[in-house]
Formats: C-alpha cells, sequence, structure tokens
C-alpha cells in the first residue's frame, strides 16, 4: 500500500476558511511545528543518528523496498513503510503522525490507548544484541530437520512468528541436552533492512531455566561477530517478563517499548 507523504501533509492541516495553495499549506505546516520531511533513504538515516544515535533501533526497520517517507521535528522523528498496511514507526517525544497510517508502532508513547482512528493493540519491547560482547563463546549447531522443528515449536512456542520455509530466515540453529535431544531453537532472520533478528527462541518446557536459551543466543550472537555482522535485534511481548530478564542475562539491551496501533475491526 503507497503512503503519500505530501498528501499527508496536507491533510494534518486544520480546516479553516481560506483556501490555500498545497505549496503555501506545506509552508505553513512547516513553520508551525519545524516539520522537515525526505523520501531520501540516506537522509533519514543521518537523521535517526543525529537525534538518537547508533543505540536507536529504526535502523532494523529501514527497508528500501518498503520505505516511503521519514518527517522528523528538533527532537522526534517517524517513518512511513508500504506494505500490507501503511505502516508507521514513530520515536522521540511528540513524533509527528502521517494520518494515512492504517497501522503504527510508537517507542514510549504518550498518546494513550487512541491515535486518531487507531486503538493500541499491543505492546512489546525490542531489544539488541552488540555481538562484540560475545567473542569467544562457542558456535552453535545448525538445525536443518524441518519437522523437528516444527513439532518443537507446536509443542513449545505455538504462537512463534517464524516457522520453517519463511524466506527471510538463514538459518536455524539450537543447542542439545545432555541424552542429544535438541533443547533449545532459534531462527536467524535476516530482515529486508539487512539487519538480523532472532526470532522463535524456544526451549523445552521441561529444560527451561537451566541456561540453554543463554548457551544459544551467546553463541548465534558470537558467530555474527565473526561474520562481521554488529547487531541482532529481537522483539519480545511487554509482559514477557522472564523472557526479557533472560535476554537481558545474554547481554541483550532494551532499546525500544513499543505501543502498535491498529485500525478497529469493522463492527
Amino acid at each position: 500500500m503507497p503512503c503519500n507523504l505530501e498528501t499527508s501533509l496536507r491533510r494534518r492541516l486544520p480546516v479553516t476558511d481560506i483556501e490555500l495553495s498545497s505549496v503555501e499549506r506545506f509552508q505553513l505546516l512547516s513553520i508551525r511545528v519545524k516539520l522537515s520531511s525526505t523520501s531520501d533513504l540516506d537522509l533519514t538515516q543521518r537523521w535517526v543518528l543525529e537525534l538518537f544515535g547508533e543505540f536507536n533501533p529504526a535502523p532494523f526497520f529501514l527497508s528500501p523496498l518498503r520505505f516511503e517517507g521519514c518527517e522528523r521535528t528538533r527532537d522526534s522523528l517517524s517513518l512511513t513503510l508500504s506494505g500490507a498496511h501503511c505502516y508507521g514507526l514513530g520515536f522521540g517525544p511528540e513524533p509527528p503522525v502521517n494520518p494515512l497510517w492504517t497501522r503504527c508502532s510508537i517507542d514510549d508513547s504518550a498518546f494513550g490507548d487512541r491515535l486518531g482512528e487507531l486503538i493500541a493493540t499491543d505492546r512489546w519491547n525490542f531489544y539488541s544484541l552488540d555481538t562484540a560482547r560475545c567473542e569467544g563463546d562457542g558456535s552453535p549447531l545448525t538445525v536443518s530437520d524441518s519437522e523437528v522443528i516444527n513439532e518443537i515449536l507446536t509443542a513449545h512456542a505455538p504462537h512463534s512468528q517464524a516457522w520453517p520455509g519463511n524466506p527471510e530466515i538463514v538459518h536455524w540453529y539450537g543447542v542439545k541436552g545432555p541424552r542429544g535431544e535438541w533443547v533449545s531453537l532459534a531462527a536467524l532472520v535476516r530482515w529486508e533492512s539487512g539487519q538480523h533478528i532472532l526470532a522463535s527462541v524456544v526451549t523445552v518446557t521441561e529444560m527451561r531455566g537451566q541456561g540453554f536459551a543463554r548457551t544459544l543466543v551467546r553463541g548465534i550472537g558470537a558467530e555474527m561477530q565473526r561474520q562481521g555482522v554488529k547487531w541482532l535485534g529481537l522483539g519480545v511481548a511487554h509482559d514477557n517478563v522472564s523472557a526479557q530478564r533472560a535476554y537481558e542475562r545474554a547481554g541483550f539491551e532494551r532499546r525500544a517499548n513499543f505501543t502498535t496501533y491498529s485500525l478497529a475491526p469493522s463492527s
């Protein structure tokens, strides 16, 4: 779904009795909120670094294939991406809101339960790992048996996002238990942005709490460090405190606390 930023900028102005040209409306809006916009991906990446530094998660989402545009103010920034939804991402205390968004995720949202016609539907945290912190950890094992992966996910993590056959998956990795059985698995995913993500991290229920997942994700981090990949990312449900603590013990740090907004289902 294309998301026209110029159109959205014009729509953001309040209706008045004065008829203004599109250029005049854009100039008025820019003066009123000191808003800058671009459809240049390289400039957007520079803005992200300028406002938030390297630790911001925005680069994970900057897909050249889906990037439509960026808007920024003095201390905030938003991205618009095309796809099945006109999708937005907002960062900073007052990120610009594109009224064409049909779905968006706002970091540390101050908008509450509603954002225009959109309602809050989910909260999740985004974490990243500097792979240099894993230097010296052992390499993980590659898992190639899709049937085993499906069985473990179905039994122990049925709501996982990544499953065998997903085209973005680079490898499945795993750790074996004392009897040689697979006890912990994870998918290494390469997003359209070129950034690498861990997905569907699962440990067999009765084997949890023994450090298998930590060994696995640290091993993947070490392997990525050897391959020259600096960052690994992952998303965790906001209320999954035990998983967050496990990832933090493995060296991950929280980058964002997102609230996702979506159009309300049609009645």
